[in-house]
């Protein structure tokens, strides 16, 4: 599909509900960026340049010209970006899972409100790596800051991620806040359980950490740098099975694969590296979680859905190539400035895959692409704007009128 089948006036029209008050100029450039990755479904220079209109005027190195000093335009304004894309959210669940991806020479920050085995960007960051001193905690601090001051008063959330995020200041940050949480604890990280100060493999060695049991647990030394915070520890070794469509012989070889080449990864990375130690490989698959959640039930539930987070990164990665493209990005800004506008063509791309899976007609078609329906909102969406078998565009004109926007009455829920 082309770019003038899709139409500008249409992407405009969407980001505009999302930047009100902001400059002209921004909501321009922005606009004919989701545009062109709409239309290339890649984000390297040559491509999204290729997918400008053909009535717009300059030679082929003008245009790519264009493309990469896009990049290093203003900055996205968070401030007023991210509480709309949390209130075009509102009815779904309230979990933000907070993960990182690595780019070198970047770090990238993504929060997301989990949906449907994806994650909608709703705050982004990125630091140069390796990482400048102290710059990682002021990062998460700043941006967990960002989604407790977006999150409408009286509308509860929780914050989940994985094991690089413990830390006495970050909960007690999210209890000041009056915000949930459950984050994965590393074995080398210490707790205080039933009045033991220790390493979190020495309480599971000496089992007052138990499967299936929610401890009462406290983190920090009450000094100003690990202050004092009480809460929960459950532990969890049976791992949740993973969606339907994903279960499946087909993925399973996919795991044993990845598996296998990260292993083969580890052993060749040189002198430095050490195999796991036994201790490690016997609590592979066992989730301490640090927790306010009421049960072990629900804390499973929140940790489990972090695991979205792995397949709006991988969309982002193998879907659009942004580890590619934001590696030759030499300044910061316009890597945050990239990740953002990915973020909302993400947000795009997702509803776009969503109205398609639930229409008549995208169900026809969506049959015809996949015998095991191992697909994806996502995937769906690019099928739809690169099928060369349909022309999809008059769908698709019936569709924008109806996009869900921080001032619409239609959610995202009810479109699926």
């Amino acid at each position: 599909m082309t770019a003038s089948q899709i139409g500008y006036g249409n992407i405009y029209a969407w980001v505009k509900s999302y930047f009100k008050g902001t400059h002209r100029t921004v909501r321009h450039t922005v606009a004919w960026m989701i545009l062109c990755l709409v239309v290339a479904q890649r984000l390297n220079p040559s491509t999204l340049a290729r997918a400008l209109p053909a009535d717009e005027v300059g030679s082929a190195r003008s245009r790519l010209r264009r493309v990469r000093r896009c990049w290093y335009g203003p900055a996205l304004p968070q401030d007023t970006l991210t509480p709309r894309l949390i209130r075009a959210a509102r009815t779904l669940l309230p979990v933000v899972a907070v993960d990182t991806t690595r780019v070198v020479p970047w770090e990238i920050w993504q929060a997301g409100i989990v949906f449907a085995g994806h994650t909608l960007p709703v705050g982004w960051a990125a630091i140069p790596y390796p990482w400048p001193k102290g710059r990682f905690r002021e990062t998460t601090f700043a941006l967990v800051d960002q989604l407790a001051a977006a999150f409408a008063p009286g509308r509860s959330w929780v914050l989940v991620a994985d094991r690089g995020f413990p830390s006495a200041l970050l909960f007690a940050r999210l209890l000041q806040r009056k915000v949930g949480w459950t984050v994965r604890l590393r074995l080398s990280d210490w707790v205080e359980v039933a009045g033991i100060y220790a390493m979190v493999r020495d309480h599971l060695e000496a089992r007052r950490l138990r499967p299936g049991e929610r401890v009462a647990a406290r983190i920090g030394r009450g000094t100003r740098d690990q202050p004092l915070v009480d809460a929960w520890i459950v532990v969890n070794t049976v791992i949740p099975a993973p969606p339907r469509h994903k279960r499946n012989v087909g993925t399973q070889r996919e795991r044993e694969a990845r598996a296998k080449a990260h292993a083969k990864h580890l052993a060749q990375k040189g002198r430095k590296s050490r195999p796991p130690s036994a201790l490690a490989q016997r609590y592979a698959q066992t989730w301490v979680l640090f927790t306010t959640a009421s049960s072990v039930e629900e804390t499973v539930a929140q940790y489990a859905a972090r695991m979205a987070i792995e397949q709006t990164f991988r969309d982002w990665h193998h879907g659009w190539g942004l580890r590619e493209a934001a590696a030759t990005l030499t300044e910061e800004t316009a890597v945050v400035r990239m990740v953002g506008i990915v973020s909302l063509a993400y947000w795009l791309h997702v509803e776009l895959g969503v109205r398609f899976s639930a229409d008549p007609q995208g169900q026809m078609r969506r049959a015809q692409w996949t015998v095991t329906d191992r697909v994806s909102f996502f995937w769906c969406a690019q099928q739809l704007l690169t099928d060369a078998g349909a022309d999809w565009s008059t769908w698709l004109a019936e569709q924008w009128d109806h996009l869900v926007t921080p001032d619409t009455e239609i959610t995202l829920a009810e479109a699926a």
